[in-house]
């Protein structure tokens, strides 16, 4: 998600930020008094086959957590788009005949403006009764943008107005310096100056996604002010610490998977190589439609047959969500001749559904929600499973104010029933 003055900018910054979302794409731009759009589904150069120098502009890549996996934002009318990241769990309660949450939300404004309100006010209201996960920009044909952080900060948000990116690193990728948006504030823009702010809703507690750190962000990107390639590394040598082996190497699962191996490595002692070799042309298959996700597991690695053969091996990876690609890992390197493969995980295992944003809403989907290190290790073939500690997580990114509700079953704040059958039905239309 990005906002820019001009939508070939929104168009570099979506690129920067391609690795959270690779369903669909899409750009919004002012021009002429009304919302102009360009996107479908694929990658951003793909998809998007324009992307004018006009402005200002909005533009997002998808990865769904709700409505399905054929839809594009930002969501459009004449005069008013919204593209967001996250996942509103009561979005049925804001709006009925919405389909999906992003929908939802950009109904809901209009409906509010219709009361008489204007747009600032309208969307303050709509997302003081949203519950859930976002960041978020919304375009208005006046050229105004709007600019928000849910309040528990669940999801990332830079700036450098009049500029706004999902990322620090897709910022950076354009030379700009940049400041993290606060939790709870809503900005408006007028002409690339903030005119208004505005808290959101009364103070909560918050609740940063410990699984930005684990997997989403990029390496070089900062979150709450903690760099994500530090935090990573310092999850390996947790691990290293609480779940030792006797190896000869240490293999990181590219990419997300490299920096925890680094720790590992760096703590145990034992000697870090590149065994695995992915195939980068085939995306990111914890992001990707269910459908896909098995067909590139199969596809996703190679193994370098020296480094492995007759050795002992650690193979560290960043998270387990669904198991679809390690049994696979596990496999390929004993057929290459690896006479151990000891199995790390730089994060706890993923034992419930997320909520907040993150796409593993059913128990059945997570491998390690009925199973313990034993029984996974059993399942995948390899000699041994050791997975880090919630308390290690919270060591290593350096931050009490977690939402760990994926790994701990425990949430920031009550859903209900009701609200969980929306969403689900929601995601599977």
């Amino acid at each position: 998600m990005a906002a820019a003055p001009w939508a070939d900018e929104v168009y570099v910054l979506l690129e920067g930020l391609q690795h959270r979302g690779q369903e669909s794409a899409g750009v919004a731009w002012v021009e002429d008094g009304e919302i102009k759009f360009s996107g479908g589904m694929g990658l951003v150069k793909d998809a998007i086959k324009e992307a004018p120098h006009k402005g200002p502009a909005i533009g997002h890549v998808r990865y769904s957590t709700s409505g399905g996996y054929a839809r594009v934002q930002p969501v459009v009318t004449k005069k008013l788009a919204l593209a967001f990241n996250g996942n509103i769990i009561n979005f049925k309660f804001l709006e009925p005949s919405s389909r999906w949450d992003a929908e939802a939300l950009i109904k809901s404004i209009i409906n509010e403006k219709t009361k008489g309100l204007d747009l600032f006010e309208a969307a303050r209201r709509v997302l003081e009764r949203a519950k859930g996960s976002y960041s978020l920009v919304a375009l208005a044909a006046d050229g105004r943008v709007l600019v928000a952080r849910d309040p528990w900060g669940f999801r990332p948000l830079a700036y450098r107005w009049p500029h706004v990116a999902s990322e620090t690193a897709a910022l950076e990728d354009i030379g700009m310096t940049w400041e993290e948006l606060e939790p709870n504030k809503l900005v408006m823009l007028e002409e690339g100056v903030p005119t208004k702010e505005a808290k959101i809703s009364y103070d909560r507690r918050k609740a940063y996604c410990a699984f930005e750190y684990v997997y989403f962000q990029r390496p070089e990107s900062y979150f709450n002010g903690v760099n994500v390639h530090v935090s990573r590394v310092r999850m390996g040598m947790i691990l290293a610490e609480e779940k030792p082996a006797d190896a000869d190497v240490v293999l990181p699962v590219p990419d997300s998977g490299r920096s925890a191996a680094i720790g590992y490595s760096r703590r145990s002692g034992i000697p870090l190589d590149e065994g695995l070799v992915k195939n980068r042309y085939l995306g990111r298959s914890f992001i990707m439609p269910p459908g896909l996700r098995e067909v590139i597991a199969m596809k996703k690695y190679g193994v370098v047959k020296e480094v492995v053969e007759g050795k002992r091996v650690v193979v560290v990876d960043d998270s387990i969500v669904r198991g679809t690609t390690m049994k696979r890992i596990v496999k390929l390197l004993k057929e290459k001749g690896a006479e151990e493969v000891h199995v790390r995980i730089a994060s706890p295992p993923v034992r419930a559904p997320c909520y907040m944003g993150i796409d593993f809403p059913s128990r059945e989907e997570l491998v390690a929600a009925e199973r313990g290190e034993e029984e996974l290790s059993e399942l995948w073939g390899a000699d041994s499973v050791g997975y880090l500690s919630v308390e290690g997580l919270r060591r290593a990114i350096g931050l009490e104010e977690l939402c760990v509700a994926c790994f701990t079953d425990v949430y920031p704040f009550p859903i209900s029933e009701e609200e969980v059958r929306s969403m689900l039905k929601a995601h599977k239309a």
